[in-house]
């Protein structure tokens, strides 16, 4: 899971979205500021938080389908945001991307068949007409039968489409599959299913994942390393289990929380209960928790609020008072 250089290293990653009113530019939405990881070859690096945190811009600006406003994307050292679509289009079977709405990121006229042979015969993975070993091979990788290439999208479940939307990613043999909440439509039991086979896959493969979820157990069961997003910032990054075991920031803490237990023993422990809403589009001094905060005070309006080490390998949080508050049992 370690390599001398990361398959993907984020840098200050700033995105803004403004609003516009006829010519009068208005208020923009800060959607990503100053966010920075790094994911290393066969590792699966998570990112979770609310709806509207920025996480699947994040996604979006990983894979070019955005323009940064500030900020590095770097490909096994390669700088690859500013590159114009010429240069950047030889580069992009080695990262793909898997969506959350499988219905609508396959092509509903077309076969199975067409469309896992369409993006290999286009950037020169096999060639024409060589194809259908391949496709073989695919589908048995994402546990569809053979068959099921003569079909269209619409034949088949939801689960079911997106085994196709990963046997789609991996036609291309890439490094990394950025991965934007790929089974938060799908039924339980379903997801595990899903969740599974990604492990199974990167077994085997070896592939890099980024995963981008707002359902904490799925990430917690798929990736090595999470990052916790408020409000377009990175406010707690750490492994795995020891961000569940050990949260820092009073965020991560009511994320946690929120999430039933059938442990009855535990039912009477203190909590952190999030109240209000995420309020504003911009990014003002201080901690821009403190407003839904129970540990907040005066002081959190003028914490510098970055990213500091906590007790644990690589366990960082932005919050000046980081491990404040109930304590969880």
């Amino acid at each position: 899971m370690t390599s001398a250089s990361p398959v993907l290293e984020v840098r200050h990653l700033s995105k803004t979205f403004w609003e516009k009113d006829g010519l009068l530019r208005r208020a923009g939405n800060r959607a990503v500021q100053d966010v920075g990881f790094t994911i290393a070859a066969g590792e699966t690096f998570g990112i979770v938080g609310e709806s509207g945190c920025g996480k699947s811009t994040v996604a979006r600006l990983v894979m070019g389908l955005e323009k940064p406003d500030a900020g590095e994307v770097l490909f096994h050292g390669q700088r690859i945001d500013g590159l114009p679509e010429r240069r950047l289009r030889p580069l992009r079977p080695r990262f793909q991307m898997v969506f959350q709405d499988s219905g609508s990121s396959l092509n509903g006229r077309k076969r199975v068949r067409d469309i896992l042979a369409g993006p290999m015969i286009w950037h020169g993975v096999v060639p024409r007409g060589g194809a259908q070993a391949r496709i073989d091979e695919l589908l048995d990788m994402v546990g569809l039968p053979r068959g099921a290439q003569a079909r269209y999208p619409h034949e088949f479940s939801g689960g079911q489409r997106q085994r196709i939307c990963i046997a789609r990613a991996l036609s291309l043999n890439p490094e990394l599959i950025i991965l934007d909440e790929p089974v938060s439509a799908l039924d339980v039991s379903v997801q595990a299913q899903i969740l599974n086979l990604l492990r199974d896959l990167q077994a085997r493969l070896g592939v890099s994942y980024l995963f981008i979820g707002h359902g904490l157990g799925a990430v917690r069961y798929i990736s090595h390393r999470i990052a916790v997003m408020y409000r377009g910032r990175i406010v707690e990054t750490a492994a795995s289990e020891e961000l569940f075991a050990h949260p820092a920031h009073p965020y991560t803490r009511a994320l946690l929380d929120a999430v039933p237990s059938t442990d009855w023993n535990r039912r009477g422990r203190a909590r952190i209960v999030l109240r209000g809403e995420a309020y504003g589009s911009g990014w003002d001094d201080g901690c821009a928790f403190r407003g839904r905060c129970p540990c907040a005070d005066a002081a959190c309006a003028r914490a510098a609020c970055e990213l500091s080490p906590i007790d644990g390998d690589g366990h960082l949080s932005r919050c000046a008072r980081a491990g404040d508050g109930p304590e969880r049992s």
